[in-house]
Formats: structure tokens, sequence, C-alpha cells
């Protein structure tokens, strides 16, 4: 994927409302909540040599329910407050897979179409970023569920994948709802501003050099 390779899909009002109307039950959720202390969601001020890292962090008063860190694979899924498994409705997944660099970030998300495709009737899905984005390799893709076999419930993802150096970052918001068949669902969109700025503002980043920046404090 080149520099100039940017691709970003012009979409209908209606696809613009989903992409943003994500967990449209967490209208203040979108401020940070604490760092954790690894590549895959952390912050400044760790006592820890620069590294390749991921800056993601979770909605505010959202709980960890799942950890996994092998050291080349680290998995965090986050839930609201007022949610549990398995009947869950909203959910923010982070991974992070140290042995998956090669793989080419829309190549991954078009897998992930296909894995979906399996278990979903009527899925739909849309190319919504291609690029560059802290000179690292990423994609962003929506991808629309009318009914998952599995939940029994349709499903609004959107998946964010970023090429590091060291390792290969997925993002993945979810949000379930009653199954809908004819046309995209019928959601309202007062969070669609709210996510896509969350969204964007996830990024690698590399201490060790000045072609991939990381915020500064302050």
């Amino acid at each position: 994927m080149s520099s100039t390779a940017v691709t970003r899909l012009a979409r209908p009002i209606l696809i613009a409302s989903l992409v943003l109307a994500l967990l449209t039950n967490c209208t203040s959720a979108l401020a940070p909540a604490g760092a954790a202390a690894d590549p895959v969601i952390s912050s400044h001020g760790n006592n820890r040599a620069p590294q390749e890292r991921l800056i993601a962090l979770p909605p505010l008063d959202w709980k960890l329910i799942y950890h996994l860190n092998t050291g080349s694979t680290r998995l965090r899924d986050y839930l609201p407050n007022n949610e549990t498994e398995p009947d869950w409705h909203n959910r923010v997944s982070f991974e992070a897979h140290q042995r998956l660099t090669d793989l080419d970030p829309i190549e991954t998300l078009l897998r992930e179409v296909e894995k979906s495709r399996e278990a979903c009737s009527g899925l739909k899905d849309y190319n919504l970023f291609s690029g560059l984005e802290n000179n690292y390799p990423t994609s962003t893709r929506l991808l629309l569920c009318s009914n998952n076999a599995y939940s029994k419930q349709g499903e609004i993802s959107m998946l964010k994948v970023i090429q590091g150096n060291d390792y290969l970052y997925i993002v993945r918001l979810v949000k379930r709802l009653p199954s809908f068949t004819e046309g995209e669902p019928n959601m309202a969109q007062p969070e669609i501003a709210a996510w896509s700025t969350y969204l964007s503002n996830i990024l690698a980043c590399d201490e060790r050099d000045a072609s991939h920046p990381c915020p500064t404090a302050g």
C-alpha cells in the first residue's frame, strides 16, 4: 500500500449514520479511561523501554472483561459497566499480533468479511478508509450483519487494522441489535461524530522512530 494509495468510500447519509451510531446507549462514554501498561493499550509515564505501541484506551467507565498477554499475542475486551457476558450489546476489543506483521490490512479485513459471511445472513461490508496513518498501512471497514447465527441478533461492526513493524493491531467495535431483514438497519445517529472521532484517534506509534511519532504528554 503506497502513501498515495488512499481510498475513501463516499456513502449515503444512512451509511454515515450507521458508522457513527455504534453503541448509541453510551452517550458520554468516549472519554479515555485509565491506561494499561502494554503495547495494546498504553500511555505515557510507564517505566519501560521505548517501544512501538497502540494508542488506544477504552471508553470511560467501561470494564475489562478479558485479558490475554503471551508477549506475541495481546488481547483486551471491554464492555459498558451495565452489561455482562453473554448478554452484552456493545463491545470494544483491542488485539496485537506479533507474528502477523506481514499481513496487509486490507486483505486482513477482507478475510474478516469472509469469516463473518459464514455466520451472518445478509452481510454487507463497506471500505471506509485505506491508506497511511502515522506512516503505518491502515484500513477501516464497516460490516452490517442482518442476523448472526450464533447470537440470533443483528450486528454492526467497525474494524480498524494497523500494520505495525512489531505487531499487527486490530480494533473492533461491535453493536448487537434486533435482526433486520430488509436494507440497512434503522438506527439513530446521536453517536455518529463521537465514534468516528474515537476510532480515528486510535493510532500506532514508535518512540524509537521519528517517522512514527507518539503523541507528547500534556
